[in-house]
């Protein structure tokens, strides 16, 4: 019994101090976890349409981002288009350049998230 009750209240303590670390839109996603981006994220044309800042920075670059190292898995989260070829990278490289990346879910694209703050040659640099 008291083994019992000490596990209810573990599992407990566990589910609500996860339920409190739950990232949600505009939290910056954390070092380690997986982008990926559709395409050729090595080119230039992959950012043809992208804002560009006034310091020359990308701004609000659309990739998928996840706690994972899944990228098929990560990939088929997203349910508003048909993913063909894709490349990767993880939050921590982009940080390391002094980027950021925010998580920006969307309706059918939970793992949605923005990268701003690199350069064309260095967002060219990061993918895998």
């Amino acid at each position: 019994m008291k083994k019992t009750i000490l596990t209810t209240t573990l599992a407990a303590f566990l589910l609500c101090g996860a339920t409190l670390a739950v990232a949600k839109n505009g939290d910056p996603a954390p070092k380690g976890w997986l982008l990926v981006r559709g395409g050729a994220a090595n080119t230039d044309a992959n950012y043809a349409k992208e804002y560009e800042a006034s310091d020359s920075t990308l701004q609000q670059v659309s990739v998928l981002c996840g706690a994972t190292n899944n990228a098929p898995g990560l990939v088929a989260t997203d349910t508003t288009r048909t993913w063909g070829a894709y490349m990767q990278s993880n939050v921590t490289t982009v940080v390391n350049l002094k980027g950021n990346v925010v998580i920006d879910a969307q309706p059918g694209n939970p793992n949605h998230c923005l990268i701003s703050g690199l350069t064309l040659s260095q967002i060219k640099g990061i993918w895998h």
